[in-house]
């Protein structure tokens, strides 16, 4: 192989975009999570924006803080465990394992707040980690040359004020401020001789936004909330580290190794409209719509800074993502569930990518979700609620190439690909 055929730049390109690869979890239809371990888990995500009684209305919707009499408090806890498991469907050509279970246990929940300044005026503190999460595979699988493990995670940061306009009006202002954590390993090809290299980056940035709601109650028995999440752009920059390429790239490799090394994302903006319908005393129904527009989060830009100051945009054609979800709250007055409110919630995503832009980092289908949830007032001023999100994407094929000169592909599929959501929350008033 002669290696005049490969141009400093040219292998900058190759690395610069394996370091692009992003996080794996996807929940929604795209990175986004609904579940932070609230009582929504319980609906599948159903009535997201239009439950001003709870504390994390300072999280999903900022309209519904001053709809209380009282502060409120709620903590969120969660755990994960997912099913992400590859089937070679015959035609990977890197030899391996299957990579394992890619998603095992992982933490996630919140903290909330919200209350009222004055009668007209309300406030909210909202923290949650609500996008991403980690996806790590065996390092000898056969995917090696694309990923081995990937992390990108989301924690926000929602300050917010809202107004009452009216006896059945309120609009709500949050700052989101949205720290991001990135990181990519993956063992490319060392040589002619095979074998693995190492490419690792990782990085930590924080992005800002905003989210505007509206919270509308024509009458006591319906709450109708309207909720937008405006962009965050995220910054990450690190030195790009890399060993063991073998001598067929050694000259290349040693002006690229400790480049710093620039990656651009935009997390999307999204809109969300929600009921809440009290049917009867005891029975509520909830709904939601949902847009997010991940084809913008699809354009990453990067930049090495090097002798050659390689830089590009990389467009992953990830489609925009909607959601739908209906779900189901009852409470029982008598028998043995005297006091328990039970739900009950089915929702579907949409994909953002399909076959063509599937990637091993990134493995999203359309997606169904089963929520179902418990509640009990402790005693006045205490409620626990628990609840369980199961998402269902089946069976996910991927089948994805790598370039010039080695060429690797990964083909198969991911059989019985689920995520499930075990949550818990309390809520009390001071």
């Amino acid at each position: 192989m002669d290696q005049s055929k490969f141009s400093h730049k040219k292998l900058a390109l190759v690395v610069a975009t394996s370091a692009l690869l992003l996080s794996p979890l996807a929940s929604a239809g795209g990175l986004m999570v609904w579940e932070i371990g609230t009582p929504t888990l319980g609906t599948a995500g159903a009535g997201w924006a239009a439950m001003p009684e709870d504390a994390s209305t300072a999280y999903t919707n900022p309209a519904g803080t001053v709809w209380r009499d009282d502060t409120e408090i709620m903590a969120a806890g969660q755990l994960l465990y997912g099913n992400l498991d590859f089937s070679d469907g015959g035609e990977s050509n890197v030899p391996g394992g299957d990579g394992g279970n890619a998603i095992e246990w992982f933490p996630g929940g919140g903290f909330f707040a919200a209350g009222r300044l004055t009668d007209s005026l309300g406030w909210g503190f909202a923290m949650a980690g609500n996008m991403g999460g980690v996806l790590d595979y065996d390092n000898g699988w056969k995917g090696r040359r694309f990923v081995t493990e990937t992390s990108l995670i989301g924690m926000s940061l929602l300050p917010s004020l809202s107004w009452k306009a009216s006896d059945c009006l309120s609009f709500g202002l949050a700052l989101n401020v949205m720290g991001g954590y990135y990181k990519y390993e993956s063992r490319p090809r060392a040589g002619l001789l095979g074998g693995d290299a190492r490419l690792k980056y990782d990085d930590i940035d924080i992005g800002y936004g905003g989210n505007l709601g509206v919270t509308y109650k024509p009458t006591t028995a319906t709450t109708l909330g309207l909720v937008y999440t405006s962009e965050v752009d995220w910054n990450f920059r690190d030195d790009l580290r890399l060993r063991n390429f073998g001598p067929l790239f050694s000259q290349l490799v040693s002006r690229l190794n400790g480049a710093r090394t620039k990656i651009d994302m935009t997390v999307p903006q999204t809109l969300t409209l929600s009921l809440q319908q009290r049917l009867t005393p005891r029975t509520t129904l909830y709904s939601n719509l949902n847009w997010q527009e991940w084809s913008q989060f699809g354009y990453i830009g990067f930049e090495i800074d090097n002798p050659n100051q390689t830089s590009a945009t990389i467009n992953r054609e990830y489609d925009d993502s909607w959601h739908g979800a209906l779900g189901v709250r009852h409470l029982f007055t008598s028998g043995r569930l005297q006091g328990w409110s039970l739900s009950t919630g089915v929702a579907y995503d949409s994909s953002i990518e399909d076959l063509g832009s599937r990637t091993a980092d990134l493995v999203v289908d359309n997606a169904w979700r089963l929520g179902l949830g418990a509640r009990k007032e402790l005693c006045p001023g205490l409620r626990l609620d628990v609840g369980y999100t199961l998402v269902w994407m089946g069976d996910t094929k991927i089948d994805q190439s790598g370039g010039a000169p080695f060429n690797p592909r990964l083909q198969g599929s991911y059989d019985n690909y689920a995520l499930n959501f075990f949550g818990a929350s309390v809520q009390f008033e001071l």
